[in-house]
Order: structure tokens, then C-alpha cells, then sequence
């Protein structure tokens, strides 16, 4: 795995279909005056980590990180401020290909994450809707049922 300095990810840019950009712009915090339980993400990479995650939850994926226009949200030096997402995206690309020589080819790795992002984008965004309470609550509602589905939540 990696160790605490190594960012393999540095300098690669981070993609979104462009129409799913505006959804990032609402509920990632823009500013101290932003109510964490409507903006219930503090940056971009949060959206977009979690977006990845619940794609390869639930076994989604768009090849090529979808159609059309995409939009860079960040770069991958974001990662060394929480290098454990190194070690997470990694472990990530490499149940997706079944190939662990995926580590050694970050852009590789990045567009495997890149192709679970645009896949699950919608279902975060559609999780934060989902409900009668503010976003952050029917985040956390529809997260539960998806790990608890997985035998992970209780």
C-alpha cells in the first residue's frame, strides 16, 4: 500500500459528466454561511469518494466516465490530505479489474474511479432526496440501508 507521503494520484485530474457538476455545486459546501444539512458535503473530493464507493457497492459503472462533456471538479493532489483514499481507490481498482499490477498505473486506477463516480453520483444524489428530511438525513437513512443490506451496518 501506500505509504504517508506517496500520492500516486498527483497531478491526475478528477472528472464528472458536466450535467452532473451542477449536483456538486449544491451539496458541497461553498462557504461558511452553507447549512451542513442541505450542503452536507465540505469539499468536492467528499461527494466524489463517496460516489465511488456506492457504485462499487452496488456494482455500477460507466465506461469512460459516461457520455458526453465532462467537467473537472479536482486534482488528484488532493489525496494527500487523506492519504488513506490512496489506499482505498486502490483497493477499489483492484476488485473491479481483478488485476492487482493495477496499482502500479495510476491513471488507470483514476479512471476506474473516475467510470464509479459518474455511475454513482446519481445514486448519492438520489439518496439525498430520498426522504421527507433534509439531506444529510435521508443520506444517512439510504447509506444504512446499503450497508445493511451488505451485512455491514446493524
Amino acid at each position: 500500500m501506500t505509504d504517508r507521503y506517496s500520492n500516486p494520484f498527483q497531478g491526475i485530474d478528477i472528472f464528472v459528466p458536466a450535467e452532473l457538476h451542477g449536483e456538486f455545486q449544491r451539496f458541497c459546501k461553498k462557504g461558511k454561511s452553507d447549512i451542513v444539512d442541505r450542503s452536507p458535503f465540505p469539499r468536492m473530493v467528499d461527494l466524489w469518494f463517496l460516489s465511488v464507493c456506492v457504485a462499487a457497492r452496488l456494482g455500477l459503472r460507466k465506461p469512460g466516465g459516461g457520455e458526453g462533456e465532462r467537467r473537472k471538479i479536482i486534482d488528484g493532489s488532493i489525496f494527500a490530505s487523506d492519504p488513506w483514499r490512496i489506499d482505498a481507490l486502490m483497493l477499489i481498482a483492484i476488485g473491479i479489474t481483478k488485476d492487482p499490477e493495477i496499482v502500479g498505473k495510476p491513471r488507470q486506477m483514476m479512471a476506474v474511479a473516475n467510470e464509479l463516480a459518474a455511475a454513482g453520483v446519481p445514486e448519492v444524489v438520489q439518496m439525498l432526496g430520498d426522504g421527507q428530511a433534509d439531506p444529510i438525513w435521508n443520506l444517512s437513512d439510504c447509506l444504512n440501508t446499503v450497508l445493511s443490506e451488505a451485512g455491514v451496518a446493524k
